[in-house]
């Protein structure tokens, strides 16, 4: 207290003593809050001064000043009491979290309950997603993995008590998942975090995700010592791998895997690797010869590796192949080695010394079909190309005849198929549920496909009679009149089983087809017309005469112009 003025210890001498149990409580006068009452202030010897609001003589003014000084050393004092009494709070607060933390039910828990716990605890925080490298084939299987991240599941449960320690550290379940973002900053925190994860995982499977998110500048020196540390670090566990992707590593670091990655990896089910836009000449994954569980394999480059190289991997087991950069002869092989493949996916960026058309095929992105390719439980086919190709496509409609008796979604973009041989693969898929074509070279959608397509009572059942859903785009060879009574038909049958309909014509429609769309809308069909793409010099619906192939009446004449109308929906 020597360090305080003299009136304020003169005030502090003069206050009452700071109770040290509660005193009754009531409402108080200022605040109305319900509190102990409060201790007694020094009377003002001025209140009559005050009540009469009169000017105080030169007497009065001087005590005045002295009596507000007391005031001030006794607000002095109390802030001082305040912040004791703080003080004294916050440790009460703790003890009492302590004690009741004695006798709190959690602590009567067993181990074997607070590891379960643990467990469902992690399994929430971990995030459900598609691995790296399949993000754009979803057909591939979700895996959840752990992120380590602090104040967050598993590495929480460290933080809480000795006890709660001690458990996490002894259910390696907890520690067998890792998806690991490695930057070039960071990356020497990731080789011990990534050590110290997997130690702590006795002998259960391992799921591990490294990714480097890709930078076009090369990777330093220093920092590929430390990328290779951690392949170091990984490697000796390759044994009990169940899922292992590795997205971006510099392929500086494969020589480390030519080292010590075995040539058995015996519960290994999932390989992913990735390298980007790098080249790679050779990989130490063509070596792999024994992996009797692996069934879902995405590499992005084996066009740079030697012509048989790969020839020995272990293909058959696998269900879900997606790989990128190979030749033709690279994916043929695969195909004929791959069994039990399922779903499959090929960037094919080097042709073979034999001429094949690429197309993109299920979940095989660029896929020659040749007439030997047969698969009897195809359930969606992809087309796709890019380029136009310098021959048509005549082997596709074998293929389907061959394998489309139970396909049920069928998408074609961008080929060379004229209409008679497009319906000759409609024909060969009598399931199909849902189908999508967009037209760019040629035009497969003439009048006598859609006539095709048309329900009528009195006839045999048109082509894919439990259509679904069409998504079409182009129209440069057919009238919109006949795409109307092809809708109309399929929506006022017996049997109604188109739901969903996208249409994006490269023509404009006149008012009264127009309107027919609209009212299809009325019968329940879900009709979206996109004419963002329509010609607008014309804008006019083109005639049958014209087109060469229809009966029915065609609309002709002025329309309005709908080409400024973007993705309308009708």
């Amino acid at each position: 207290m020597a360090s305080y003025p003299a009136h304020v210890l003169h005030s502090a001498r003069m206050a009452p003593e700071a109770p040290k149990r509660l005193q009754p409580a009531m409402p108080c006068p200022d605040c109305s809050k319900i509190h102990p009452i409060r201790a007694g202030l020094i009377p003002s010897p001025f209140e009559s001064v005050i009540a009469q609001q009169s000017w105080p003589t030169a007497l009065e003014t001087a005590a005045i000043r002295d009596f507000t000084r007391d005031i001030d050393a006794e607000m002095a004092w109390r802030e001082l009491a305040v912040d004791r009494l703080l003080c004294e709070l916050a440790e009460l607060r703790r003890r009492s979290e302590q004690h009741k933390a004695l006798i709190a039910p959690i602590r009567r828990v067993p181990p074997e309950i607070m590891a379960e716990i643990f467990l469902q605890l992690t399994a929430i925080g971990a995030e459900e997603r598609y691995p790296f490298a399949y993000n754009s084939y979803n057909r591939f299987k979700k895996e959840r993995l752990i992120r380590p991240i602090l104040h967050a599941a598993p590495l929480i449960f460290r933080e809480i008590s000795r006890e709660w320690r001690d458990i996490a550290l002894s259910v390696p379940s907890l520690w067998n998942s890792l998806s690991l973002t490695c930057t070039n900053d960071k990356i020497q925190s990731s080789i011990s975090l990534c050590d110290m994860w997997l130690k702590r995982s006795g002998s259960l499977p391992l799921s591990i995700q490294i990714y480097r998110p890709y930078h076009r500048d090369a990777v330093p020196q220093e920092v590929v010592g430390h990328y290779q540390d951690l392949l170091r670090v990984i490697l000796p566990y390759a044994e009990r791998w169940r899922l292992f992707h590795l997205s971006e590593i510099p392929l500086s670091c494969d020589r480390i895997l030519r080292d010590l990655l075995p040539e058995s990896v015996p519960i290994l089910e999932d390989l992913g690797v990735s390298h980007h836009t790098e080249s790679a000449d050779s990989t130490p994954w063509e070596g792999l010869r024994t992996a009797p569980k692996l069934r879902v394999l995405y590499f992005d480059t084996i066009c740079g590796t030697e012509a048989g190289q790969w020839l020995s991997f272990p293909w058959s087991h696998l269900t879900h192949i997606d790989v990128r950069r190979c030749s033709v002869y690279d994916y043929l092989h695969i195909l004929r080695a791959a069994s039990a493949a399922v779903v499959c996916a090929f960037t094919v960026e080097l042709d073979s010394s034999s001429d094949h058309s690429p197309v993109s095929h299920s979940g095989l992105q660029t896929l020659k079909i040749e007439n030997r390719l047969t698969c009897p439980q195809l359930s969606l086919l992809e087309i796709e190309t890019e380029q136009e190709p310098s021959t048509p496509h005549g082997g596709l409609p074998s293929f389907i005849a061959r394998s489309g008796a139970t396909i049920q979604n069928f998408s074609l973009s961008g080929t060379t198929l004229n209409d008679t041989e497009f319906m000759a693969c409609l024909s060969g898929m009598p399931q199909l549920r849902h189908l999508d074509v967009s037209e760019f070279s040629s035009s497969q959608f003439t009048n006598e496909v859609w006539e095709s397509l048309t329900w009528r009572p009195d006839s045999p059942s048109p082509l894919i009679p439990d259509l679904e859903s069409l998504h079409f785009a182009g129209g440069n060879n057919c009238s919109h009149e006949a795409v109307a009574q092809m809708l109309e038909s399929r929506v006022r049958s017996d049997k109604p089983s188109l739901k969903t309909v996208y249409l994006s014509f490269f023509r404009n429609a006149s008012d009264s087809v127009w309107e027919r769309f609209v009212a299809f809308q009325k019968l329940g069909l879900n009709i979206t017309l996109d004419m963002t793409f329509a010609e607008s010099d014309e804008g006019s619906e083109i005639s049958d005469a014209e087109i060469g192939g229809s009966d029915s009446d065609a609309e002709s004449g002025d329309s309005e112009d709908y080409g400024d109308s973007e993705g309308e929906d009708a």
